[in-house]
């Protein structure tokens, strides 16, 4: 090989290595990688609109987040804000009707700490008999598993995790004031 090619093979390679993505990498340049993917959780999110005409749920990864506590001490999460549809008009008859928003509202994502969830513990005739419930509360760091692939045509699979990134939600400190909590 003469020192030319090596000498740009040597460059090539060292920018390579320089720019793999890691710990640091900013959340857009993970997702913006096409070899990297980010196991972020995520955390729901359901809203309504003032006139009970919509309701929605929204699903927000949790470096997408912030915390505040509000004036009566609860800790909230704050996804940030959201239109929704205040009224709807239906046209077409009834097996084939088309909803149609005619005015919005923006909406802001709090949600507690802490949640519930129910699940079946017993069936019988596929019917549940028996119900369980748990109680947790979402914390406020995370280590996000940040998986690699090797070509365009690997899958993305738990067990070729790259990194961990370290996330910790960040506290707001005026959000209770503006969401009036």
């Amino acid at each position: 090989m003469n020192k030319l090619a090596s000498v740009t093979l040597l460059v090539f390679l060292s920018v390579n290595i320089n720019a793999a993505p890691g710990p640091d990498s900013s959340w857009g340049e993970l997702y913006q990688n096409r070899f990297y993917e980010p196991l972020a959780p995520v955390i729901p999110f359901y809203v309504h609109a003032s006139t009970g005409a919509d309701g929605r749920l929204f699903l927000k990864k949790v470096h997408d987040l912030s915390y505040f506590t509000a004036g009566d001490g609860r800790a909230l999460l704050y996804g940030g804000t959201v239109r929704i549809c205040t009224e709807y008009t239906v046209t077409g008859s009834l097996s084939d009707s088309r909803r149609r928003c005619l005015g919005y509202e923006t909406v802001p994502l709090v949600r507690g700490l802490n949640t519930s969830m129910r699940y079946c513990i017993e069936r019988s005739d596929d019917d549940c008999q028996a119900y369980a419930s748990r109680d947790t509360e979402y914390p406020l760091q995370y280590s996000v598993p940040v998986m690699f692939r090797g070509s365009e045509s690997d899958n993305f699979t738990p067990s070729r995790v790259a990194f961990s990134k370290p996330v910790q939600i960040p506290q707001c400190t005026d959000c209770a004031q503006r969401l009036g909590l």
